[in-house]
């Protein structure tokens, strides 16, 4: 997992603390403690005011229909609420600043982006139970998948019996939106990304500036471009998580070995032992965390290791051919510090999947005697 963040500042002594919930178990992301050495500047930041959307497109360019960045991804999610009686989730005000959400949507259905859905949408909308009671108290057969169950509703039911039960519509996309979502559509992607300093502003403005270019090679040189920033500023644990995006991004486009190459430069980072600000006058605190296996924050998370089972299991390869590969990717990464050898990583893969405690154990301890060694801690 990697010492992501190492320096806590915030008073003069400088002693350890440790966090168990300082980081969640999210896809390469592992729960360890995180040890932080306190400095003397008190931490003061907290969440940013949330910007109304209004203040926020003072200064934008609506695109040529007139829409702008939060009417586009309105319209990925306009067909999951209802015209009326809707229970909006909090991301439309946290991160976006719209507060009336129903005003959105009207002035999109005024516009002629959306429009009032069919009966047939709003009979799709309910849970296959409620069809099935349907059915059944109009003595119909209720076997079928959930396509078979509205079929059979709209063709054996009156239409005047089914608008008096479904009275709730939806809002459905007219040809006009569908082409702006269309157009548009890095605007939701990145939006359920959230990759790396982007949102569908920021991404907007950098799409404007490069018309040439599709959303995925812009997204792609950022994440270059910032990850370079990270490594020049020390910053080895956001350069970490930045090359992880960049795994799962050529993920996405069916890039496996360009996918895996990244995510073994990935492990080799979390069993390096490097953090943000790494400092090496710091080593004698950094020791705590290090060893032994089990309690250290130096190791893979389970996200990562199910990833590297995933490609073993894809390319069909033994533990040895896994190991092989690991080395040729590893061996060409240069760090200024590591813990872990290349074939001590590689190793270590390899009892992860097969939950080798014992032999992890003992790896953990050569090193823990290598390190003290070489940097004379008792």
């Amino acid at each position: 997992m990697g010492l992501f963040n190492f320096f806590k500042k915030k008073s003069k002594k400088v002693e350890i603390a440790k966090d168990d919930n300082n980081i969640k178990a999210k896809q390469g992301i592992n729960i360890k403690p995180v040890i932080s050495i306190k400095t003397e500047i008190i931490n003061t930041a907290h969440e940013p005011d949330i910007i109304p959307i209004e203040k926020r497109i003072k200064e934008m360019k609506a695109n040529e229909a007139g829409l702008y960045p939060h009417e586009i991804l309105l319209l990925s999610y306009a067909p999951k609420y209802y015209v009326e009686g809707n229970s909006y989730p909090g991301f439309w005000w946290y991160q976006y600043g719209i507060k009336d959400v129903d005003k959105s949507l009207k002035s999109l259905l005024e516009r002629g982006f959306l429009k009032v859905g069919s009966l047939k949408s709003a009979i799709e909308k309910e849970t296959s139970v409620v069809l099935k009671d349907l059915l059944k108290a109009n003595n119909l057969k209720v076997s079928g998948k959930k396509a078979e169950l509205v079929q059979r509703l709209l063709a054996e039911v009156p239409e005047e019996k089914l608008k008096a039960v479904f009275t709730k519509y939806i809002y459905e996309l007219t040809d006009t939106g569908k082409e702006e979502l269309k157009e548009y559509e890095y605007i939701p992607y990145i939006h359920r990304h959230g990759i790396e300093g982007l949102d569908i502003y920021t991404l907007s403005v950098k799409m404007q500036e490069r018309t040439s270019y599709s959303y995925r090679d812009v997204i792609w040189g950022h994440l270059n471009e910032r990850s370079m920033v990270h490594i020049k500023n020390g910053d080895y644990g956001l350069y970490r998580n930045c090359r992880f995006s960049m795994s799962e991004f050529v993920k996405e486009e069916g890039k496996l070995e360009n996918a895996f190459s990244l995510l073994a430069e990935v492990i080799r980072y979390d069993l390096s032992g490097l953090s943000n600000g790494f400092d090496k006058k710091f080593m004698d605190i950094y020791a705590d965390g290090y060893f032994p296996y089990k309690g250290s924050i130096v190791t893979m998370a389970p996200g990562i290791t199910s990833r590297v089972v995933d490609y073993k299991e894809t390319k069909g390869f033994s533990d040895d051919e896994l190991k092989n590969k690991l080395l040729e990717y590893m061996s060409e990464i240069r760090l200024p510090f590591s813990l872990f050898t290349a074939a001590e990583c590689a190793d270590i893969v390899l009892m992860e999947i097969h939950k080798d405690e014992e032999g992890l154990e003992r790896l953990y301890k050569k090193a823990e005697k290598r390190f003290k060694k070489e940097y004379v801690i008792k």
